[in-house]
């Protein structure tokens, strides 16, 4: 049997929903649902901290070791690095924003696509320095298969995108109560969640719902512009929720509390009026009165059945509705600044994790990977976390601002707090030399 295909190819109609085609892999630029692929990396591990900067800091500022001079001088320190990064973070954000401008719904004017590729490049970029990971097409797949929170899945049209594009930010796991035996047991289950997701889509225009008779389906002026969404807490199972084009697919235990109903009001009709219709000679008057009950009774069942149909589609969007609302945490522009302000917290949360352990444990003399196995190890102690921690990113940015000596051995070291103080002071004063 053919295939029925999207415009570009990249995805088939299954019977039920749009799925990935597996022939055409989804590599562009546009319409991409592709990542990183774990086995080329060797390293599966999420490289976000997911936790925040003052929590880290709390943390950092208790180790051993740590009187309360040192503890004042490194609070001094960070306050130098949050200083300087918020300051280059700003032309950043700034960048983004100019360059998103023209396609933001939330404009006065009709939003268009012009500069389009150069913003998702850019943007891409941010993404990329705040660890941000494209969604893989195993992550999507997977979402669309199976059900975590919701106990439904969603068919997305995906062939109405001219533009997709999932990132995750970090991994979390969440409780829920699930309820079983018609709510007579209860029990807690542990879900697998992403932290963060940020969905950027664009639709296709009026003319292309036109040609297809699928106007029905068309977004109107709200769905001009190039959409910026991000949500929090996101289960792995239920991406699709995220979609603003879906429709819900039941699960066979509620199509058969539908179905169960008309089957059972068919078999009682045919039982009751069958012998009164078929089993003998009646008269007309008496076949049509048998046959007006037969109708009425099966317009009856028929209705029930519908309006249950109805109660249960209903419930599931209201579901799905509520969910999305305390999930939704930016749109839009709104989204620009909240990337660059996360990105700015990992690059503080790096710098800094990394002058402290080389300050206060100069003693061990720590080559790159011996600071990296401590500081990963101290993550997983003191928060949890078993990630993957950027320690040559962390130690560029202390060697660009000259706080990093290296030995031919590796050995690192870094300079005190006071010369580092002096030093962040002076890398200030001088970031406008006019």
């Amino acid at each position: 049997m053919t295939q029925q295909l999207s415009d570009d190819g990249k995805w088939f109609w299954n019977g039920n929903e749009w799925a990935p085609n597996s022939t055409e892999p989804v590599r562009d630029s546009n319409t991409d649902i592709s990542g990183t692929n774990d086995e080329e990396t060797g390293d599966d591990r999420q490289q976000y901290i997911p936790v925040s900067r003052a929590r880290v800091k709390e943390a950092v500022f208790q180790l051993e070791g740590i009187d309360d001079d040192i503890r004042d001088g490194l609070a001094k320190v960070s306050e130098m690095l949050e200083a300087i990064w918020h300051h280059s973070s700003h032309a950043g954000a700034e960048n983004l924003k100019s360059l998103y401008e023209s396609m933001d719904p939330d404009q006065i004017d009709t939003p268009d696509s012009e500069g389009k590729e150069e913003f998702l490049d850019t943007l891409t970029e941010a993404l990329i320095d705040g660890n941000w990971e494209e969604i893989s097409e195993g992550e999507m797949q997977d979402a669309l298969e199976g059900e975590d929170v919701f106990a439904i899945s969603l068919d997305v049209r995906f062939d109405e995108f001219v533009t997709m594009k999932l990132y995750k930010l970090g991994e979390v796991s969440i409780q829920d109560e699930r309820s079983s035996f018609f709510g007579l047991k209860k029990e807690t289950v542990t879900i697998d969640a992403f932290d963060r997701i940020i969905q950027i889509i664009e639709f296709q225009d009026e003319s292309w719902f036109a040609e297809r008779k699928r106007m029905k389906h068309y977004q109107g002026e709200e769905g001009k512009g190039l959409h910026i969404r991000l949500f929090k807490t996101v289960p792995k199972l239920d991406l699709e929720t995220i979609f603003p084009n879906t429709s819900p697919m039941m699960r066979g235990v509620d199509k058969i509390k539908i179905g169960a109903p008309l089957l059972g009001g068919l078999v009682t009709v045919g039982m009751k009026f069958g012998p009164l219709l078929f089993g003998g000679e009646t008269s007309g008057d008496t076949s049509l009165s048998v046959l007006g009950g037969i109708l009425a009774a099966l317009g009856t069942y028929t209705m029930k059945t519908y309006m249950s149909y109805q109660k249960t589609r209903e419930k599931y969007q209201t579901q799905v509705s509520k969910d999305l609302y305390f999930k939704g945490q930016a749109n839009n522009a709104a989204v620009l600044n909240m990337i660059v302000d996360l990105g700015e917290e990992q690059e503080v949360k790096e710098a800094l994790l990394a002058y402290t352990f080389l300050l206060l444990e100069s003693d061990n003399n720590y080559d790159e990977e011996g600071l990296d196995d401590r500081v990963e190890g101290w993550l997983l102690d003191t928060f949890g976390c078993n990630i993957d921690f950027e320690v040559d990113d962390a130690l560029d940015k202390l060697e660009k601002m000259r706080l990093l000596s290296k030995t031919k051995d590796g050995i690192l070291s870094v300079t005190p707090i006071d010369q580092t103080l002096t030093i962040l002071d002076d890398y200030w004063d001088n970031i406008y030399d006019y």
